[in-house]
């Protein structure tokens, strides 16, 4: 099945969630999570989660990151809507967040984060195959983002359902996961 294809059936099946069903799966997701261990964490790069969408909160994640390794600086991604692309910015305690265009909470204005200094990024996403592809929401912001980061960069994706098979319009600029995270296990790619 196509991108579209696949990215139509997940956001429905995502839609039909009730409230315990999410709660449920969230925390089957951050147990996963905890199981593992990551050498030295300097730079994360999270989001906000669309709630709309009921995408998976990632935030718990962060805290259990950060517990982990106390002295990790998180960043959420930035559009340039003139570029087509995006940054990472710093998050900081009391600084200030505007919805841009996308309804997508982002800092107004954070300090920026070099892609080469970030060393995990929790990448939004709807879908997933079993070669670690994923499908987003179509813009292409990630996949532009990605190549700049290191080689080395740890891209892991929160999925509330298991891998599809495959994805068949996978092109060269499509960026696979090297982690992705589901209630029932983390798939390695």
């Amino acid at each position: 099945m196509t991108k579209k294809e696949i990215r139509k059936i997940e956001l429905e099946k995502r839609a039909q969630l009730l409230p315990k069903e999410l709660q449920d799966k969230t925390a089957l997701m951050v147990n996963q999570f905890y199981t593992l261990t990551f050498s030295t964490v300097q730079y994360l790069l999270s989001y906000y989660p669309l709630k709309e969408q009921k995408e998976f909160d990632v935030s718990v994640c962060e805290q259990g990151l950060k517990q982990k390794n106390p002295s990790v600086k998180v960043a959420w991604p930035k559009i340039l809507f003139n570029t087509v692309n995006m940054e990472a910015q710093l998050i900081e305690k009391d600084m200030l967040f505007i919805k841009n265009k996308f309804n997508i909470l982002e800092p107004l204005d954070g300090e920026l984060v070099p892609p080469d200094l970030i060393d995990i990024v929790f990448v939004p996403l709807i879908a997933f195959d079993k070669n670690g592809y994923r499908i987003g929401y179509g813009k292409g912001f990630y996949d532009r983002y990605l190549p700049d980061c290191r080689t080395d960069v740890m891209k892991i994706g929160f999925s509330f359902f298991e891998a599809v098979e495959k994805i068949d319009d996978i092109n060269e600029f499509d960026v696979p996961l090297n982690l992705c995270i589901t209630p029932t296990g983390i798939y390695e790619f």
